[in-house]
C-alpha cells in the first residue's frame, strides 16, 4: 500500500501509524458505536414492518406502526443512520492512513456526529408522525435533511483538512472515492432539498428527480464508500499492489457519470427518451463492473477470498461479490422486458437489500473489525473473536434468501400480473409470497446487528476498564483453572 512521491518538492512528514489512530480513536469509534446502534434500529424496524405482512391486524389501529411508516423508517435508520456513521468514520480513518498524517480537527468530527445523530432521530420522529418527502428511498423531513447536512460538513471540514495536510502525495485510488463520497452527499442532498421541498419543480419533473437523487444516494454515496473500503483492504490484506490505477480510473468515472440515472422503471409516466437514456445509462454500467472486477481479480490473482482464514477479507469478498451481482442485475434493465415484469413486485427492495446488506454493511462490518482494536491498540484483538464469525453467517445467509425470495418468487409474481384471467386471491398470495420467504432473512439481519452491537460494547468495556473487565477477569479464571491454580 505504499504510495510514490514527488522528489522535487518538500514533503511533510509521515506520521506514525500508532499517532494516527491516537488521533482518530474517540471520534472514528463514536461513529462505530454509533452506526451499531442504529444498524439494529433498522434491523429491527424492518422485521416488525415485514411482520405486518403475516398479521395485518398488528398495532393496526397504532398509525405510528403502518407498514409505509415502518419500511420508511427502516431505510432511513439505515442509509443515513448505519451507513452515514459507519462511511464517515471508515473515510476519516483511511483518509489520515493514506494521506499519512493524523486526524485534523477532532472535535469538529464529534460535533458533526452529534448533529448528524440528531438528524437522523429527527427524521424518523417525522416519519413517525407522517411528515414526509413523498419520494420513495428519500423520505427525509425537510428540517432533517438542514440538520444532516451542517453535521455532514463539520465531519467533512475535518475531512478536507486531513486531505491537504499533505499534498505532494500520490493519491491511492480508495482516496478518489473517498473524496468524491464526502462531495456528493450535499451536492445530491441539497440539490433534491432544493428541488423538491424548498422550490419544488413542476410534477412532470419530480419523478425523474426523485429517482435520481434516491438512486445517486445507494449507486454513488454509498457504492464510492463501499468500494473505496473493498480497493483499500484486499490489496492491503494479501500484500499485493492494486493490478491496474488505469482500470480502477475508468470505474471510478463512468460510476458517477452513470450511477444516479440506472434502474428506471420502463412504465414510469415519464417520456419515452428518458426511460430509453436509463436503459442506456444501464447498459453502459456494465463497464464499471467489468473494470472494477477485473482490476481485483488480477490483483488477487487465485487468492481466496470467500474461503480466506482472514475474516475481513471474506467479509470484502462477499461485499464485491454482492456489488458484482446487483450490478449485472441493473445491467439486465437495459432489457425493458425484464425491468416490465419485475417493477411492481417485491423485487426491487430485494435488489435494494442485497446492495445495502449485502454489499455496504458487508464491507463496512469487515472494515470495522479490522479498524477498530487498531484505534484502541496495536496489540488488542476483538474479544470473543469467535463469536464475530456468525456476523458475518447470518448476514450472508440472509442476503441469499432473501435476493431468491425477492426475484425467483417475485419473477413468478409479475409474470402473474401480465397474465389475464387469473383471480384476484392467486395474485395476492403471488404477491405476498416473496415477502414472506424473506421475512426469515430480515431476522437473520437483526440477529447480526445484534451480534455486531454486542461485539462493540465488548471491545469498548474492555478498552474502558482493562484487565477489571468482566470478561478479563472470567478469561483469568478460565487460564488459572486450566493450568492448575486455586479456584
Amino acid at each position: 500500500m505504499s504510495d510514490t512521491t514527488d522528489s522535487s518538492a518538500p514533503i511533510a512528514t509521515e506520521a506514525p501509524p500508532e499517532a494516527i489512530n491516537a488521533s482518530c480513536r474517540g471520534p472514528v469509534l463514536f461513529l462505530f458505536f454509533s452506526a451499531a446502534l442504529w444498524l439494529v434500529d433498522a434491523a429491527g424496524i424492518g422485521v416488525l414492518g415485514s411482520f405486518k405482512v403475516h398479521m395485518p391486524g398488528f398495532l393496526a389501529d397504532c398509525p405510528l406502526f403502518t407498514y409505509g411508516r415502518l419500511q420508511a423508517n427502516a431505510w432511513v435508520a439505515f442509509l443515513f443512520g448505519f451507513a452515514g456513521n459507519a462511511g464517515l468514520g471508515i473515510t476519516l480513518w483511511m483518509l489520515s492512513r493514506l494521506r499519512g498524517m493524523p486526524l485534523a480537527r477532532p472535535g469538529f468530527v464529534v460535533a458533526g456526529t452529534i448533529l448528524w445523530n440528531a438528524g437522523v432521530t429527527a427524521a424518523m420522529v417525522g416519519i413517525s408522525l407522517g411528515d414526509q418527502s413523498g419520494v420513495a428511498g428519500l423520505e427525509l423531513p425537510k428540517y432533517a435533511s438542514r440538520v444532516l447536512l451542517i453535521g455532514q460538513a463539520f465531519i467533512a471540514f475535518s475531512a478536507i483538512l486531513t486531505y491537504f495536510s499533505r499534498r505532494h502525495k500520490q493519491l491511492y485510488p480508495s482516496t478518489w472515492y473517498l473524496i468524491a463520497s464526502l462531495v456528493a452527499f450535499p451536492w445530491i442532498i441539497g440539490t433534491a432539498h432544493w428541488l423538491l421541498v424548498e422550490a419544488p419543480v413542476r410534477g412532470a419533473a419530480q419523478i425523474p428527480l426523485g429517482h435520481w437523487a434516491a438512486t445517486s444516494l445507494v449507486q454513488i454515496w454509498l457504492g464510492c464508500i463501499g468500494l473505496a473500503a473493498v480497493i483499500y483492504f484486499i490489496p492491503k490484506i494479501i500484500q499485493r499492489e492494486l493490478y491496474s490505477r488505469q482500470w480502477t480510473f475508468l470505474g471510478f468515472w463512468m460510476l458517477l457519470l452513470l450511477g444516479g440515472w440506472v434502474n428506471l422503471n420502463s412504465g414510469a409516466p415519464l417520456p419515452v427518451w428518458q426511460i430509453k437514456l436509463s436503459q442506456l445509462a444501464s447498459g453502459f454500467f456494465l463497464l464499471v463492473v467489468i473494470a472494477v472486477s477485473w482490476n481485483l481479480r488480477q490483483t488477487l490473482k487465485g487468492v481466496p477470498l470467500l474461503s480466506s482464514e482472514d475474516l475481513t477479507l471474506r467479509f470484502m469478498g462477499f461485499a464485491l461479490s454482492a456489488w458484482i451481482v446487483a450490478g449485472l442485475l441493473t445491467f439486465c434493465n437495459v432489457c425493458p422486458s425484464w425491468n416490465a415484469i419485475l417493477q411492481f413486485t417485491y423485487a426491487n427492495t430485494a435488489i435494494r437489500h442485497l446492495f445495502a446488506w449485502g454489499f455496504f454493511a458487508m464491507s463496512m462490518i469487515g472494515a470495522v473489525y479490522y479498524v477498530a482494536p487498531r484505534l484502541i491498540g496495536p496489540t488488542l484483538d476483538w474479544p470473543c473473536a469467535r463469536i464475530y464469525h456468525w456476523i458475518y453467517r447470518f448476514i450472508a445467509v440472509g442476503v441469499v434468501i432473501v435476493v431468491l425470495a425477492g426475484v425467483g418468487m417475485a419473477y413468478r409474481h409479475g409474470l402473474a400480473l401480465q397474465s389475464t384471467g387469473i383471480e384476484s386471491e392467486v395474485l395476492q398470495s403471488r404477491a405476498l409470497m416473496p415477502m414472506r420467504a424473506a421475512f426469515l432473512g430480515e431476522v437473520l439481519f437483526l440477529v447480526g446487528s445484534l451480534i455486531f452491537l454486542g461485539s462493540m460494547l465488548c471491545l469498548l468495556v474492555r478498552n474502558c476498564c482493562g484487565e477489571c473487565s468482566l470478561m478479563s477477569l472470567w478469561r483469568q479464571c478460565r487460564s488459572t483453572k486450566v493450568e492448575g491454580g486455586a479456584k
